[in-house]
This record gives C-alpha cells, sequence and structure tokens, in this order.
C-alpha cells in the first residue's frame, strides 16, 4: 500500500484492517495484472469518522471490463478475504470501474457496475457506486491504497451535478420509505433502514450547504444544529439506533410506527429543501414553521 494510505488508514477500532487491506489489494492485482488501474478507499474511511459499525468502502478502476475468468477469480478472492473472519474482511463494500467508464458522465446512475454488497462475497451487477456523489469522494477524499492519483481519471464533481443527483435519489427514497409503513418487515422500515434514512437526509442537506460530501456523524452533528428544534430528537434517535447495526439484529426488527411516520415526515421536508434549492435559502424558520406539531415519539428503552 502507499505511504498515504498507510498514514491515512486507522489502527482503530480494527487493527487487523490493514493487513485484510493489503491482502486485498495484493490480490486484486494479481488477478487483474494489466488490466488493474488503482485501488481506492471511499466511504467513511475517506471521509472521516470511521467506526466500529462503518463498512470498509473501496473503488478498483479497471483499463476494460472485467472479463469472465476474472470475474470468476476475484469471486474466490472475495470469498477467500471474507473467510479470514474478522470484521473488515466480512464488511468490504465496493465496485469494479473501468477508466472509461469514470469519464463517461452520461452513464452515471445508469451503467451497472460489479458490485459486492456489505457482509456479501457474490459480485453482481449494481449501479450503488456509479453515483456522482461517489465519484466526488474518490477525487477529493478517497485514500489511495495503489495505483496514480485518482484526480486526473475524472472530472471536477460540482454542487450543481450533486444537487441534480439528490433531486432523482430522494424521490426514490421517499417512495420505498412510505412503501414500507405498516407493512411486514423490509429493509426502510426496519430499525437500520429507518436511521439510514434520517441520516442519509442530513447528508443530502449538509452537501448542499457545504458544497462537500462529509460523513453520517459530520452531518447529524450539523443537522442538529443547522436544522429546526422538531427535528433535533429524531436525528439523534437515529444516530442512536445505528450503533449496534454491526451484529445484524436492526435489520431485523421492525420500527415502532411513530417513528416511521415522524421518518416519513422528515425525508418530505428535506425533499422540499432539495427542490427549492438554490431559488430559496435552505433550513429558512418559515419552511420549519410547516412541520412544528408532527408527533413526537420518544423510544422507550430496549
Amino acid at each position: 500500500m502507499t505511504a498515504q494510505a498507510v498514514k491515512r488508514i486507522p489502527s482503530k477500532p480494527y487493527p487487523e484492517l490493514h493487513c485484510v487491506l493489503k491482502k486485498f489489494v495484493v490480490g486484486v492485482q494479481n488477478v487483474l495484472k494489466r488490466n488493474f488501474v488503482g485501488a481506492y478507499l471511499i466511504g467513511s474511511l475517506a471521509t472521516g469518522d470511521f467506526d466500529l459499525d462503518s463498512d470498509v468502502d473501496f473503488l478498483i478502476v479497471t483499463e476494460e471490463e472485467l472479463a469472465d475468468a476474472e470475474l470468476s477469480l476475484l469471486q474466490a478472492l472475495h470469498l477467500e478475504i471474507h473467510n479470514f473472519g474478522c470484521y473488515p474482511a466480512q464488511h468490504l463494500e465496493g465496485s469494479y470501474i473501468t477508466r472509461t467508464l469514470l469519464t463517461r458522465t452520461d452513464l452515471v446512475g445508469l451503467q451497472p457496475l460489479w458490485f459486492v454488497d456489505n457482509g456479501s462475497t457474490l459480485l453482481e451487477r449494481s449501479v450503488h457506486d456509479n453515483q456522482w456523489h461517489v465519484r466526488w469522494i474518490l477525487r477529493e477524499r478517497a485514500i489511495n491504497l495503489e495505483g496514480p492519483d485518482p484526480k486526473p481519471l475524472l472530472q471536477l464533481v460540482s454542487s450543481e451535478v450533486l444537487h441534480s443527483e439528490m433531486i432523482g435519489l430522494i424521490e426514490k427514497l421517499r417512495s420505498r420509505f412510505v412503501a414500507e409503513i405498516g407493512k411486514p418487515l423490509g429493509w426502510f422500515n426496519t430499525r437500520f433502514g429507518q436511521s439510514f434514512a434520517v441520516l442519509t437526509c442530513c447528508r443530502m442537506l449538509h452537501t448542499l450547504q457545504s458544497g462537500a460530501v462529509k460523513s453520517k456523524l459530520a452531518a447529524a452533528q450539523w443537522a442538529t444544529v443547522s436544522l429546526g428544534r422538531e427535528w433535533h430528537e429524531l436525528i439523534r434517535q437515529a444516530w442512536a439506533e445505528r450503533e449496534g447495526v454491526r451484529f445484524g439484529l436492526k435489520v431485523r426488527q421492525v420500527a415502532h410506527d411513530s417513528v416511521l411516520q415522524q421518518t416519513a415526515y422528515f425525508i418530505t421536508y428535506a425533499q422540499k429543501q432539495i427542490w427549492q434549492y438554490p431559488q430559496t435559502g435552505l433550513f429558512s424558520q418559515r419552511h420549519s414553521e410547516e412541520w412544528r406539531g408532527f408527533p413526537v415519539h420518544r423510544p422507550s428503552p430496549r
């Protein structure tokens, strides 16, 4: 790994992280050979505030699309890494993207990449990481594990482009979230999914205000200062619910119905702010007043 990577990757809370990443990158290089361009860390390791419940988010840049033989070998590599048994090895999440695709602005959000989900070992097609906010992190904050500086690989991602992406993403979030309220166990109606939805909205609004993609913690802290007081308890509760998600229990437990309803209000509130930006000032008092008096749920100890 590069000297920069060694310096930026924390030794806590998972001291084995360095070893896992080194084995992973060496394994990817051995598989891809001349098709390898670079390996980069994105997510909270890059943006800050990596903690016990964080994923280990990566992006591998290749010269060409992965061939069938490469896919087979990479599939075996991900299984091998996962079988190390430690948390970082079992929580790798990321994608493989070609150098050419990084220059294709018309395919962002449309062209699926080969992707490994958190906790999985299966390579499957997904647009999860072919998003503008991921490219922003890659260009501006990524940890370079091996390969060239990522900045020359892709164009500057403007705040206008990020704003445009958010309009579509928050509409999908609202639609999927509302559809699960009152339904059997899904994903967004779980304790984990509900918390994720709140913190995602905080990150979107924080990005609009700052022009940068920062961590969930930074966004939650900013939101409890910058947004109306009526949202503070919901945001604090969402951050508290995030703790311990690494154990996989909260993704199998339905959230309290009143918390889901509050979250739906908050998503709609955030969506309105995103729609109106930059024509009106974000988070103005007159916007917050519309939501005063919404039902407040104080979660009981579990």
